[in-house]
């Protein structure tokens, strides 16, 4: 399954039409969640997401794609660096936690994961990577999900991809979690899906 993380990527693919460009300069564009310490929602012209350690939470759009480029830049505000953070591709519309997580940390590590349900499987294991800005910085995040064919970039450095076949089609999507009592405080901004 994992494909490459030295080297450059396994497979070209082209940009398609714009589906998406979002600025986040409405509240209802993408899913609000407000619960015990947990946001999720549009403030100030971003997608603020702040979770502690209690699993992966998430945070969808209503239009469902098959094949996607998604990219968006990050700034993470907390301090604490052991967390996750990033974007989904075909994410259930159940909203049950199935999908694809393209996630990264504040301590400069990134993994491609698959979500099912409650347990999210790294397709490619933590790996660090000095193309990431670890701690209170940003990153531009792109996550590209076209047929079988996964990968990921940060800041437009190829980090690595896999294939595979489980999820064909679904929402756009944020997540975040932290690790070891930490709290995740993270924004999204200037998102476009191709």
């Amino acid at each position: 399954w994992f494909l490459a993380a030295c080297g450059g990527p396994s497979q070209k693919y082209a940009l398609g039409n714009v589906l998406l460009t979002e600025s986040f300069s409405e509240e209802a564009a993408w899913e609000t969640y407000l619960d015990d310490g947990i946001v999720f929602r549009v403030v100030d012209g971003s997608y603020r997401v702040q979770t502690g350690d209690d699993g992966y939470i998430w945070g969808l759009n209503n239009a469902v794609h098959d094949d996607v480029v998604i990219e968006v830049t990050s700034s993470q505000l907390s301090a604490f660096e052991n967390n996750a953070y990033g974007v989904m591709c075909r994410a259930d519309t159940s909203n049950n936690g199935d999908g694809y997580y393209f996630l990264i940390s504040g301590d400069g590590y990134y993994t491609i994961s698959k979500g099912e349900g409650d347990d999210v499987k790294q397709l490619v294991e933590w790996t660090a990577s000095s193309a990431i800005n670890s701690g209170q910085k940003n990153n531009t995040i792109r996550a590209v999900c076209i047929g079988d064919y996964l990968a990921m970039y940060v800041n437009d450095k190829f980090l690595a991809d896999v294939r595979d076949s489980d999820y064909v089609s679904g929402y756009a999507g944020f997540a975040a979690t932290a690790f070891e009592g930490g709290v995740t405080d993270v924004t999204f901004d200037n998102l476009t899906i191709t």
